[in-house]
């Protein structure tokens, strides 16, 4: 397995290329589709599967674009389609969210997922909104964070649908799984769970 870290938009989320072989999945749909399609060229891949951690504009502006680029079916949490439709709202549309997005397949927290040959469990995090998923692999150790857990940060929960009860509930989640796990957050450096546990204060 092969991620690529594709930092794209006007806020620098992170979006991320699973890649195996000819198979690629795509966590977070951001900022750009011909960034992340000039990867999938480089890369002689195929996008078959888009996931979202969560619908904040800067994380799928790009996903239906994508989609009628590459086929690629769009997973995502239906506690957050509030936010998929959100075209008239005058920042989602300055992250580039120009249409509303329709989910293909609604994730179900608990089961897991196949991103590119590799199986990821869905795990329910709410609190940065009330559909945040992250994403773990229990055999490659990794887990993608969305806008729940940063490097030396969190997500924040003053936004609409945030929670900050839930946020602590699911930051306690996160503070189980193994601390060689590899951390890709939506925005930021990469980290693991042992290096968050020891410096990360809002933990």
């Amino acid at each position: 397995m092969k991620i690529l870290t594709l930092r794209v938009g006007a806020l620098n989320t992170n979006a991320y290329l699973i890649i195996d072989g000819p198979k690629a999945a795509l966590i977070d749909p951001a900022g750009s589709s011909e960034v992340i399609l000039a990867a999938l060229r480089n890369e002689q891949a195929l996008l078959e599967k888009i996931f979202l951690t969560h619908g904040h504009a800067d994380h799928v502006a790009v996903a239906m674009e994508l989609k009628r680029a590459t086929g690629g079916r769009i997973y995502g949490h239906s506690a957050d389609n509030y936010l998929l439709g959100a075209v008239e709202d005058e920042v989602a549309a300055y992250l580039g969210l120009t249409e509303a997005i329709t989910i293909d397949e609604n994730l179900v927290p608990g089961e897991d997922v196949d991103m590119a040959g590799t199986l990821f469990r869905v795990l329910s995090t709410p609190g940065h909104t009330p559909g945040s998923c992250c994403y773990y692999s229990e055999g490659e150790r990794v887990l993608f964070s969305g806008d729940t857990l940063f490097a030396q940060g969190i997500g924040r929960s003053d936004l609409l649908g945030g929670n900050g009860k839930l946020l602590q509930e699911s930051l306690n989640i996160l503070k189980e799984l193994p601390g060689n796990t590899q951390v890709f957050p939506g925005h930021g450096p990469a980290t693991t769970i042992e290096q968050e546990r020891a410096r990360n204060r809002y933990w």
